[in-house]
């Protein structure tokens, strides 16, 4: 399988239970290793004989003791003969992002960006779940205007044109009209809901949704994982606004279920006659589409 050399959301903290955890990324083998506050990220294979070194593999003085052979390896020093390399990552809040490239071209502006968004939010995880399409069709839902109608019951959706940003993420900007959400009681009718959201990869898109002046934030990523993908959601709230928490995570759940049934029965084989509705889901797919070959490709 090859990866991109973007972003992804890679784990939640609740994901992250030892010192050492196993991740995957399509067919790459990671771990997640906790530095104090920090959590870094490595290839997760063991250079003397291939053990992964996230199952049973113990942290010692900045080094893994694998649990084949009790070599001691390295974490991220090329000069040592047994070293495992770091991956690029960022953590915001309980979300975790890493990618494969250093090259700035792979990055959109999304470091910067969730830089930006953890300083100004909590951040909070929402959603773990397996999904049975390529990891992108999750994020290309939110390019997708027609679905929120008819899937989610969106009353009437607006504008929803699609745009690349300054640093080559592609933007889609609209307005939702729906009834308030329960904290905005004073507001039940005619509730204008901003909707912006930035691709910075094939795998990662964030979403602001809400009352312009303080709107939430949704964090969307796929990974793949051989047979699909892992959907992540992440909800990011202003401190004042923590209060609506509960309900907005009980609705990125229901609302990541309601398009799990479509897409644990999509034929994405099936013949593609798109219209002039889709023209932001085309904008998408050609964006993925020339995202680049990998990390490969900058060796």
């Amino acid at each position: 399988m090859t990866l991109h050399g973007g972003w992804f959301l890679l784990a939640l903290e609740e994901e992250l239970t030892e010192d050492v955890t196993p991740l995957r990324l399509g067919d790459r083998r990671l771990i997640a290793v906790r530095d104090g506050d920090r959590v870094r990220v490595f290839d997760g294979v063991c250079p003397h004989r291939g053990a992964h070194l996230g199952y049973g593999g113990k942290l010692s003085g900045g080094c893994v003791i694998c649990p084949f052979h009790g070599k001691r390896i390295s974490l991220g020093d090329a000069t040592r003969r047994l070293s495992v390399p770091e991956l690029r990552t960022v953590q915001a809040g309980a979300a975790l992002f890493a990618r494969l490239s250093d090259a700035p071209r792979d990055d959109r502006g999304f470091e910067q960006a969730i830089k930006q968004i953890a300083a100004d939010l909590l951040i909070v995880g929402a959603v773990i779940q397996p999904v049975a399409v390529p990891a992108e069709y999750v994020v290309e839902n939110a390019f997708d205007a027609e679905h929120f109608r008819t899937v989610h019951l969106v009353p009437a959706v607006r504008g929803m044109h699609a745009s690349m940003g300054e640093h080559d993420e592609l933007l889609i900007e609209g307005e939702f009209r729906t009834k308030a959400p329960p904290w905005e009681e004073e507001r039940r009718l005619d509730f204008a809901s901003r909707f912006m959201a930035r691709a910075f990869s094939p795998h990662l898109v964030v979403t602001e949704l809400g009352d312009e002046r303080q709107p939430y934030t949704i964090i969307t990523g796929a990974v793949p994982d051989g047979r699909g993908c892992v959907g992540r959601v992440a909800i990011g709230v202003r401190p004042g606004q923590t209060g609506s928490l509960p309900a907005l995570i009980h609705g990125a759940r229901y609302a990541f279920e309601q398009d799990k049934v479509v897409w644990d029965h999509l034929d994405v084989d099936a013949p593609q006659r798109f219209d002039a509705a889709d023209t932001p889901v085309v904008a998408f797919r050609h964006f993925c589409a020339g995202f680049g070959d990998g990390p490969e490709a900058d060796s």
